[in-house]
């Protein structure tokens, strides 16, 4: 049973969001780019709209839709160029899909209609699982839960319900798969459409979810956990509830689950069941989530430790794509989870 650690509140979470905002906007350009980067590419920008908009700040928002548009876009929907391997080996599409739901909230539907199309073109039409790694049409590749995840939450902000059913479909038909799910989950199925069990040893970290192991790669069952809660919502099916139920339990069963880096997806996902049912189980396992974040906040409202990079007193900050992304996404949770656990109780 999770124990409560946190002494964070709902407005708090929106306190530090707005801290990061600020530091955000300080670094923003009047073209939407950052100002200490040179030609930076996607990976600095893909998270960024979308916590801006949901934080007040459309106007920013835009600037930057507007430098990815001119600089980061390209003629089939797809965004370059890149420089970490895990946007272009591991999870080629996770960037495409905020950029998606970053522009559709800020009605930009030139953006997101090529944008979509591109996405949707990744999409396995055997299973509906989402490619890792960009591929041609036609042609078939490695999916995996991460990808499929945050895929389909895209494809359900942008009306494409079925697209996002089948990405549902996949994750199910995985976990039906699973050789030994009460010990581990296997993230990712094999061009062939199966299950994919074996793979090189430094792959591992994001092929398979060790129930025995700390700090595991939780983002692969958080956004799978997110889509399943978000399409109940949308259709009313109970199986998505199961499919929720069963992404939730897997992960409480793992250890610390709540006290990593990607933590932040599951934790939105746990304030969203908070909002809709009150149970304080969700609730305060999206503060102790949140706290964590805090933790890592500096005074200026960017992020070290955690997933960001570590800098002693007195030495000179020089940031980097990872900074950008970093704060966009703990920006982003900070202010769902918060605004999530706000809208119960004020009722």
């Amino acid at each position: 049973m999770f124990a409560p650690q946190s002494e964070q509140s709902g407005a708090g979470c929106l306190d530090a969001a707005r801290q990061s905002l600020c530091w955000l906007l300080s670094q923003q350009r009047e073209d939407g780019g950052w100002k200490p980067l040179e030609n930076p590419p996607i990976d600095a920008f893909y998270k960024v709209a979308w916590p801006l908009s949901l934080m007040g700040e459309a106007a920013a928002a835009h600037r930057t839709l507007n430098y990815v548009e001119e600089h980061l876009f390209d003629a089939d929907g797809d965004f370059s160029p890149r420089v970490h391997p895990w946007f272009k080996e591991v999870h080629h599409l996770y960037a495409n899909a905020y950029v998606v739901i970053g522009a559709q909230k800020l009605e930009r539907y030139g953006m997101v209609t090529r944008a979509l199309d591109f996405l949707l073109s990744q999409q396995d039409r055997r299973h509906g699982g989402f490619y890792s790694m960009k591929t041609a049409v036609g042609d078939t590749n490695r999916c995996d839960t991460m990808s499929t995840g945050i895929c389909g939450i895209a494809c359900l902000a942008t009306g494409e319900i079925e697209a996002a059913e089948a990405a549902a479909s996949s994750l199910r038909r995985m976990i039906e798969t699973q050789p030994a799910p009460q010990e581990r989950f296997y993230t990712t199925v094999e061009a062939d459409g199966e299950l994919g069990t074996e793979f090189p040893s430094d792959q591992a970290f994001w092929r398979v979810i060790d129930t025995s192991q700390q700090d595991q790669c939780w983002y692969a069952v958080g956004l799978p956990f997110v889509l399943s809660i978000l399409l109940h919502q949308a259709t009313g099916a109970a199986a998505y509830a199961e499919l929720a139920d069963w992404f939730f339990d897997f992960q409480s069963g793992c250890v610390n689950p709540w006290d990593g880096g990607s933590s932040g997806k599951a934790a939105w996902g746990c304030s969203i069941l908070y909002r809709l049912t009150g149970e304080e189980r969700y609730r305060d396992i999206a503060l102790h989530v949140a706290q964590n974040i805090v933790d890592c906040q500096t005074p200026d409202g960017w992020y070290q430790g955690m997933g960001g990079a570590g800098y002693t007193d007195g030495e000179t900050k020089v940031f980097g794509p990872g900074d950008f992304d970093l704060a966009a996404e703990y920006t982003l949770w900070l202010g769902l989870i918060g605004s999530n656990l706000l809208a119960r109780e004020q009722t």
